[in-house]
């Protein structure tokens, strides 16, 4: 990839970038985030870092819809000892920003806010001889969550980045439900536990598009109500088109560039992979799971260096354990802008 069109990339591409790297959603919380990220997709990272000096903002909303589970579904889950759980949605809305130490380093920092609102779950209980399976309805939870640092470093031959972080415990862990009752670890908006990130990021150019492709992987640590969540994987592939490319224009004197707006299509496939939670040393052998997700998208970038970018997820498999819904559609918007 030769420099000018290396730059006019990073330059339209850099905006939309905040947040590009999403978490498995299979439970409640986020995951690995990349920012400044010029991957193709919403949830692929790719290799090039932010030119030192220069940074850029940013700001994503993802709404994940869950498979509806019945009342009946849930108590006859609780019949089984699993204390399955439902909700509305999952809204993730989230505001980042990165920076350009050097013109291969790139540092980054976002702060999620979490809401979910019609959250229900399966209970089992045993008293008087008397064994009852309901489903008690929690309520609606929101508040900010973990905040993620994260690093890129781009190598040498600029094809090969790696990547490292952490996630910090700074978002809440004490929201309670409709009957006053602390809720579990995993439905609060935080997790109270420090998680160090490490992955990597590549990307190829092809003669009518961009091949980008990255790992990540989240070890979880041990956090809030003696509750450790399962670690997290994402790995995937994006492949991205780009109308309209920005050129490079001069004024006469030779000093300042002029910038055209660029249109983007990208489809990314995704794998998500979570473990198993363990609370007080109890593995939860019902949580955790798999799915592979399809998310075409577009993306404009303005010649203000302004980007807008929309894209829809579908699962196109899942194998989710039954504590939590399967996914049904995810959508996300996201925005920003460099300088």
């Amino acid at each position: 990839m030769n420099r000018f069109f290396r730059a006019a990339l990073l330059r339209s591409a850099a905006p939309s970038l905040i947040l590009c790297l999403s978490t498995p959603v299979l439970a409640d919380h986020t995951g690995p985030t990349g920012v400044g990220n010029s991957g193709g997709g919403v949830d692929v990272q790719g290799p090039e870092t932010l030119e030192a000096g220069h940074f850029a903002v940013g700001a994503q909303t993802k709404l994940t819809l869950p498979q509806d589970r019945s009342d009946a579904e849930l108590e006859a889950l609780a019949g089984q000892h699993i204390h399955a759980h439902n909700a509305d949605y999952t809204l993730n809305a989230a505001i980042g920003a990165a920076y350009g130490l050097t013109d291969r380093l790139t540092i980054s920092a976002e702060l999620p806010y979490i809401r979910r609102d019609g959250l229900r779950e399966g209970e089992h209980s045993h008293s008087g001889g008397v064994t009852t399976n309901e489903v008690v309805p929690l309520g609606s939870v929101g508040g900010f969550g973990d905040v993620s640092l994260l690093a890129k470093y781009r190598l040498a031959d600029g094809a090969l980045a790696l990547i490292g972080g952490v996630k910090l415990p700074t978002g809440g862990t004490h929201a309670r439900d409709l009957a006053g009752e602390r809720l579990e670890t995993e439905h609060q908006a935080g997790t109270g536990s420090w998680d160090p990130i490490a992955g990597a990021a590549f990307g190829i150019p092809l003669d009518w598009a961009k091949l980008d492709g990255s790992v990540l992987y989240q070890f979880s640590g041990k956090g809030a109500e003696a509750t450790e969540l399962g670690d997290r994987l994402q790995a995937g592939l994006a492949l991205s088109h780009r109308f309209g490319p920005p050129e490079h224009h001069h004024d006469e004197d030779g000093q300042h560039e002029h910038h055209q707006a660029s249109w983007d299509v990208f489809s990314s496939a995704t794998f998500e992979w979570e473990g198993r939670q363990t609370i007080a040393g109890v593995v939860q052998k019902e949580s955790g799971g798999s799915v592979v997700w399809l998310t075409p998208g577009v993306r404009y970038n303005a010649a203000s260096e302004f980007s807008l970018g929309a894209a829809v997820g579908v699962p196109l498999w899942q194998d989710i354990r039954a504590s939590h819904p399967d996914n049904r559609l995810r959508l996300i918007v996201s925005l920003g802008k460099s300088f």
